[in-house]
């Protein structure tokens, strides 16, 4: 018996034994084990990824609906049509049960103020819109460990960013200015007819500066401000006037400026003639004759140099001055002295604009409107190049007015607008006496190449748009409108997409100014 008992123990001794000595299938049960963990990590970040998504698409929504609120603010109060564009913006961007995300109440569904998953508008102490969205995400692996879903909570704020605003209005005054919008492109009035393009800007301008009102009262309250200039162009600008009271020393004293001596009358002028008989505008300083190819303003260009304050009889401005301009000699214009001087100041072969005006505050319409209504009765040809280097120039941070012309205001931020209003391409004209002295005799800007009307004009072309592209590289926002006349590759080009618009009628040129006044009046997600 007993020996039979010591068999039966000895076999399961030896049976155990063999078990714990046999792994065969182990390896299995341990890849099983290690594979809960691993799932629970890949799982954590797909239900993480999606989440993100879902927060980031929800938090876009978010600044879009409380912007969509707060421009539908009349005031401070945010009502329930305020808060239904809000709504509204914020669905369009995320559309319920996004990703299968729980859908999401607001104040005019039931169960708002114990809701978890909600939309809430509601505003802050400074009257601006505050925003807040909570949803939750279902998990596709983590609820197999117990959690289902994961909330995703986002909030923002929708207020007017408040930045002070300058606005150059560069304006086309030439003679057919003077025609109306329906006239051809070889209408020629010496004075305004009823209707004229020049009382359509007019009208357009008062509006333009009506739209702004309302932003232009808040940067007041705010101590901050919204800043008007004028430059008026043709074949030259009035601008002397502006550089004489900065310092008299940034102009030459003599008339006209001229490469020779072909007839030409050279007169000194005393202080007292600049004060009480010039008319104020100018002929530009040294230039330099680039062709069109060039990709860029040369250093010699100083009337295209916006930073350089002059120096040097080269760096100066001359005073225009038509007077001393109307001794050319008969081998170069005919006639005899007094039929030239009737053909240069009834041809439209020399005009003066009327006075540019600095970027200043217009407290009240009346104020706007008495300036605007000093722009009348168009002549001279059509020099855009000279218009956009004095709006460029007017409006710089850097140059002779850049201590006029700020970065910041009150510890804020100054953006830059100029409008180019036109009704007609470059027309340069060689018997012209503007900016650049009479491209017949002095050869400003043609240089050595052969004078005629195609090089001329594609030589003011470059240089037009190589001062946008100058503009642009300031952070200059440009708008270009052009009135019934060709919108060409240079108009075009000097204004970022979209933003140069030919307009053929007054309804189309009402709607433009008031597309610019959003654009500057813009309200801005707030940081």
């Amino acid at each position: 018996m007993t020996t039979q008992k010591c068999t039966s123990a000895r076999r399961n001794t030896g049976f155990l034994a063999r078990l714990r000595r046999d792994q065969r299938g182990t390896t299995l049960a341990y890849i099983t084990l290690a594979m809960v963990p691993i799932l629970g990590m890949i799982g954590s970040g797909v239900d993480v990824g999606r989440a993100y998504i879902v927060k980031t698409r929800m938090q876009q929504a978010c600044d879009s609906g409380a912007l969509a609120a707060r421009r539908a603010m009349g005031s401070t109060s945010l009502d329930d049509t305020d808060r239904a564009e809000g709504r509204r913006l914020f669905f369009y961007n995320f559309p319920q049960n996004t990703l299968g995300t729980a859908t999401m109440l607001n104040q005019t569904e039931g169960g708002y103020s114990t809701a978890t998953n909600k939309v809430t508008l509601t505003t802050t102490a400074s009257g601006q819109v505050s925003m807040t969205a909570s949803s939750t995400v279902p998990t596709i692996v983590m609820g197999v460990f117990g959690n289902t879903d994961i909330r995703v909570n986002v909030s923002c704020v929708g207020e007017e960013y408040y930045i002070n605003n300058d606005v150059m209005l560069v304006l086309d005054t030439t003679g057919s200015m003077n025609c109306a919008i329906s006239d051809s492109d070889s209408c020629g009035q010496a004075n305004e007819k009823s209707n004229s393009k020049m009382g359509e800007m007019r009208a357009a301008l008062k509006s333009f500066y009506t739209e702004l009102l309302p932003a232009q009262n808040t940067l007041k309250a705010k101590n901050l401000r919204l800043r008007y200039g004028f430059v008026m162009y043709s074949s030259t600008v009035n601008t002397g006037k502006l550089i004489w009271a900065e310092n008299q020393n940034y102009l030459n004293t003599v008339t006209p400026y001229v490469n020779d001596s072909g007839g030409w009358s050279n007169v000194t002028h005393s202080v007292s003639w600049f004060n009480d008989d010039w008319n104020g505008c100018i002929e530009e300083r040294a230039t330099n004759p680039y062709a069109p190819s060039s990709t860029s303003i040369p250093a010699a260009a100083y009337d295209q140099d916006i930073e350089t304050i002059p120096s040097s009889t080269a760096t100066r401005w001359h005073p225009h001055d038509p007077d001393s301009n109307r001794s050319w000699n008969t081998s170069a214009f005919g006639g005899s002295l007094a039929e030239r001087k009737d053909t240069f100041t009834n041809g439209g072969y020399e005009a003066c604009p009327k006075e540019a005006k600095h970027l200043t505050t217009y407290d009240t319409q009346a104020l706007f409107n008495a300036e605007v209504d000093k722009i009348v009765k168009g002549e001279g040809g059509t020099y855009h190049d000279i218009g956009m280097n004095w709006g460029v120039r007017m409006i710089a941070n850097d140059g002779i007015f850049g201590s006029k012309n700020p970065n910041t205001f009150n510890n804020v931020k100054v953006a830059r607008t100029i409008v180019f209003m036109t009704d007609g391409v470059i027309k340069p004209n060689d018997r012209i006496y503007g900016a650049y002295s009479s491209e017949r005799h002095a050869k400003r800007v043609i240089g050595t190449a052969t004078l005629n009307d195609s090089n001329l004009t594609a030589r003011h072309d470059k240089r037009f748009a190589l001062m946008c592209a100058r503009a642009k590289s300031m952070n200059i926002d440009v708008w270009v409108i052009a009135i019934s006349t060709t919108l060409t590759t240079s108009l075009t080009n000097c204004a970022p997409a979209g933003q140069a618009q030919l307009v053929t009628n007054t309804a189309q040129l009402t709607d433009v100014f008031k597309r610019i006044a959003n654009k500057v009046g813009n309200l801005r997600i707030g940081e």
